[in-house]
């Protein structure tokens, strides 16, 4: 059972995770690498929603099902080294978890009200809005990659 909560918790997050930081990068890299209008690459990002929710469900999932087969219970502490450290990577999968939300409504939502039917209301507020969305997820990505990198090191 505890494999299969990994099993859930990797694969979510590989699902979660990967395409998130492929998207910091082709939008930090629009009309530099690639011709792709930036319209096009939020809207792409936009049909994206539900899987982005469900793998990060399943990711969520897998990991508190992980943490409570492997020590009983939902506590963390800093008693000793080992136990600081899997408290700082939950805390910080924590915060991820609370910028994902942030990202959602607060950075995605303006550009979904300027984005209506594929036709853009106004194309300066559309590029000031997409330009606190290309900050934040490039915030976001730095923090999937940095919880990744934390999962991998307390599991050693």
């Amino acid at each position: 059972m505890e494999q299969l909560a990994t099993i859930l918790q990797d694969l979510g997050f590989l699902l979660y995770g990967g395409p998130m930081v492929a998207w910091a990068v082709l939008m930090r890299a629009q009309g530099r690498l690639h011709q792709v209008d930036l319209p096009s690459i939020i809207r792409v990002f936009r049909s994206w929603g539900p899987g982005f929710g469900l793998a990060l469900g399943a990711a969520v999932l897998g990991a508190l099902l992980s943490r409570f087969l492997n020590t009983g219970s939902f506590t963390w502490s800093c008693d000793t080294p080992e136990a600081c450290r899997d408290t700082v990577v939950w805390g910080l999968f924590l915060v991820m978890w609370a910028s994902n939300i942030k990202l959602e409504i607060w950075s995605l939502e303006p550009l979904r009200k300027l984005d209506k039917d594929g036709t853009i209301s106004d194309l300066d507020q559309y590029n000031a809005a997409a330009a606190k969305f290309s900050n934040h997820l490039s915030l976001h990505a730095a923090l999937v990659i940095a919880v990744a990198i934390g999962f991998a090191l307390i599991r050693t």
